[in-house]
């Protein structure tokens, strides 16, 4: 006769079985998930902010791509979760998998069924228990005992003797914490209470002595400190804005984009990054550029919302380049709010809401050249904070 198992199996947040392992109970499995997270055995990869991968071994460095910013982690950061897998008559799991853990419970089911005990007699139970009335009791208090120094026999093991010994402890504990509290209450206490009425009574002797001040240099210094601090934080912005700016200008050189250099170094890193990469696919840096009545409308970046005054190829014309800059960093913004992050993200500047309409060639390649130019800027990010942290 065939008998129906169920077994688990640990698959992790992208429901992949892990093929290591088969659980006969469901148990076994949880507690193989605890020793899997506490481990540092193994490394993660995160794809993105949301899918993670979980290897348990040392993932192979040449395999991933130079051009991409991946994030590893040693041990398991992935959530695991225990799955159901049941026999079937053509496939069997545990041929599948590379080791079945058996429960260690599951021989109970399996087992004959135990005898019952026989049953004493109400008389031969009596007679047990007065013959073990007769026998003395070998733990009783006794100084003899106390000097053989057999614990077996001593009376160390007596239960009046641990009893008294208790007893004892609880009174001389009770009667210590009785006395410590009195001793507080009588004299700590009205020292604490006297000690700090003399405290109040020189601070209020000296602000009256400083007097107004006193009160009038504390609020000078907080407000000179405030400006200090102020000072310096609009310092290291300007000094960061500046090494920004003079990165942009060396990538935009010689090109009508290089007069937007100051602009796109007011923003956000990681937003003037897209700012030049998209810039350098759509325009090569505004030297191809939609126009109107002649005149060069500052947009470098192919966007195309609506407005009074609209380019070639349905294209907006700005007013300014200042104008330019601050419309397409504006929706850059709300892009990157949305955890779109990466250039092969960012290619729904390009197809919209799907790339259906364009070849997957011309996807990669927009993607390719964007990244290019985003790398740039946000290696050197890195390169600086390394520098300075080492500096």
């Amino acid at each position: 006769m065939k008998i129906k198992k169920e077994f688990y199996c640990i698959v992790d947040n992208n429901n992949r079985p892990d093929f290591r392992f088969l659980f006969e109970n469901l148990s076994d499995a949880k507690i193989k998930i605890k020793k899997i997270k506490n481990s540092i055995q193994g490394e993660t990869f995160f794809v993105s902010s949301k899918k993670r991968i979980f290897f348990d071994k040392k993932i192979n460095r040449k395999l991933i791509s130079k051009n991409k910013r991946i994030a590893i982690r040693p041990g398991c950061w992935t959530s695991l979760a225990v799955k159901k897998v049941n026999l079937t008559e053509d496939i069997q799991p545990e041929y599948v998998f590379k080791n079945k853990i058996n429960s260690q419970y599951n021989f109970a089911a399996f087992s004959f069924e135990k005898k019952p005990k026989k049953a004493i007699p109400f008389i031969q139970k009596t007679e047990i228990f007065l013959e073990k009335i007769k026998k003395p009791v070998q733990n009783d208090f006794s100084f003899s005992n106390f000097w053989s120094f057999s614990l077996k026999n001593s009376f160390i093991k007596s239960y009046f003797f641990q009893t008294t010994i208790l007893g004892v402890f609880l009174i001389v504990f009770g009667l210590s914490y009785f006395y410590t509290q009195q001793f507080n209450s009588q004299i700590i206490i009205p020292l604490e209470n006297n000690q700090n009425q003399s405290m109040k009574t020189i601070i209020q002797n000296q602000v009256k002595v400083l007097g107004e001040r006193t009160s009038v240099k504390n609020t000078e210094f907080e407000e000179n400190f405030d400006d200090f601090i102020l000072k310096i934080l609009l310092a290291f912005n300007q000094l960061q804005q500046e090494e920004l700016e003079k990165e942009i200008r060396t990538i935009v050189a010689n090109s009508p984009m290089e007069k937007m250099a100051p602009l796109i170094a007011k923003q956000d890193r990681k937003v003037a990054a897209f700012l030049v990469g998209i810039a350098k696919k759509e325009s090569n840096f505004g030297r191809r550029v939609p126009i109107l009545n002649g005149q060069d409308c500052f947009n470098y970046w192919g966007y195309r919302g609506i407005r009074p005054r609209m380019g070639t190829d349905g294209h907006t014309c700005f007013d300014s380049p200042e104008d330019a800059v601050y419309t397409v960093a504006k929706r850059i913004k709300e892009l990157v709010k949305t955890d779109i992050n990466t250039p092969s993200e960012m290619v729904i500047w390009k197809c919209g809401s799907s790339c259906e309409q364009h070849s997957m060639e011309s996807v990669r390649k927009w993607i390719s050249d964007v990244n290019i130019y985003y790398q740039k800027i946000m290696e050197s990010k890195t390169d600086n904070s390394f520098d300075s942290s080492n500096g």
